[in-house]
């Protein structure tokens, strides 16, 4: 009966997880920035460029892939020749792990300039989003958080 109970819970939480019922949805809020006002500027797209955003120089794939190809090498040999193979392991598994996370820690982007309806002219630098094609020419609208993050919609 307990069993049934967890079961039934468990069951309840993912039906109340389902999908958006606005859509898909790329941009993400911290809960910080929720419910809080935003400033809202209208203007034209006057130019557009796609870019690449990367990530922020994360070490985990780099100390991961050091790691694990430091405890495989040193399962190799015995003596000298498993300390050698550990340091040479740790070196190359670092050099793969850093490969990975550079592949895996870039993302499409798209390059903004958007002239205001006030005549200022500003650029922004967001995460393409495949629901969304912008185009020069189209009205589009700047949000600004209070914290200053600034993102471009339609």
């Amino acid at each position: 009966m307990k069993r049934l109970s967890v079961l039934g819970l468990t069951l309840l939480l993912i039906a109340c997880t389902g999908p958006n019922p606005y859509g898909a949805s790329s941009e993400g809020y911290t809960r910080s920035e929720a419910n809080q006002p935003l400033q809202v500027s209208n203007g034209i797209i006057i130019d557009l460029q796609a870019v690449t955003i990367d990530s922020e120089g994360n070490l985990v794939g780099k100390t991961a892939g050091g790691l694990i190809g430091g405890i495989a090498g040193s399962s190799v040999g015995g003596g000298r020749g498993s300390a050698a193979a550990a340091v040479a392991g740790a070196v190359v598994g670092g050099l793969v792990g850093n490969k990975a996370e550079a592949l895996y820690s870039k993302a499409n982007g798209v390059q903004l300039t958007v002239q205001l309806d006030n005549g200022q002219v500003q650029s922004v630098v967001q995460e393409v989003n495949p629901n969304i094609l912008f185009r020069k020419g189209d009205h589009v609208k700047l949000i600004q958080s209070a914290s200053g993050k600034v993102r471009v919609i339609q």
